[in-house]
């Protein structure tokens, strides 16, 4: 299952500030929209990255020639997919096509996005008859699982800390109304398997509210994506043991 793409090929030259990449495309020097405003992994320098990118359409009104959807780190033989923006858009896609059957069957079923609950949003449900499946979609760029011993860092922003814990007690509530609830990490390229930190002063809180949620029947998800110029395509998705996602 494969979502067609048209993306085009470019290197980027630097990094002027969180929202802008420059690079060169055609032998031209070009300006594009960084879409993963923090840090990206543990890169510093970003000159000489191949990259890929969505084309703006001239039209005046942007100051950027396009996106960069994905990175790579060895030369363009695999590609790091960097728009988190996009994601929901592509699994509610690949949902609507039935591409995760051993999590959710969605055949006959019907696949809704952004939905309200109590004071948080939900980003995917998939409605059958009454019960329901909540899916929650998590897409970390801040730290890139490229090596076995991996593990996220602290996170840079209270604001994750916050929207995070909203979303997981939301899902424990919806678990014990007996609907589904998943939280997935979504990783647009071959990630190793997520591994969970141990508990420090810096995620106590949230590795707590998280264990809760587990343990009140919120699963745990972990989706592997393959980006290319031409398609996105799903690598794996797995199911992790009951453990924190901070």
């Amino acid at each position: 299952m494969e979502i067609p793409l048209n993306l085009c090929l470019g290197e980027l030259i630097g990094r002027p500030n969180r929202f802008i990449f420059e690079g060169i495309a055609d032998g031209k020097v070009q300006r594009w929209h960084c879409p993963a405003t923090g840090k990206i992994g543990l890169i510093e320098k970003f000159r000489g990255i191949p990259c890929l990118f969505t084309p703006t359409a001239n039209n005046g009104k942007r100051t950027t020639q396009g996106t960069v959807e994905a990175i790579s780190l060895n030369s363009g033989t695999d590609w790091i997919g960097i728009n988190q923006n996009r994601i929901n858009g592509w699994i509610e896609y690949l949902l609507r096509k039935n591409a995760f059957p051993e999590m959710v069957d969605t055949e006959g079923c019907f696949v809704r996005h952004e939905v309200k609950i109590d004071d948080s949003r939900i980003d995917l449900v998939v409605e059958n008859g009454g019960k329901c499946t909540f899916l929650e979609l998590k897409t970390p760029i801040h730290d890139l699982l490229l090596l076995p011993g991996d593990r996220f860092s602290r996170p840079s922003s209270s604001t994750f800390f916050d929207r995070g814990l909203r979303h997981f007690q939301t899902l424990a509530r919806l678990s014990q109304a007996g609907h589904r609830a998943i939280v997935a990490l979504c990783f647009i390229y071959d990630a190793v398997p997520f591994s969970s930190p141990e508990r420090n002063k810096w995620n106590a809180k949230i590795v707590d509210i998280i264990g809760e949620a587990n343990a009140l029947g919120v699963e745990n998800w972990q989706f592997n994506l393959k980006i290319s110029p031409s398609a996105l395509g799903v690598v794996s998705y797995k199911k992790l043991e009951p453990a924190i996602l901070a």
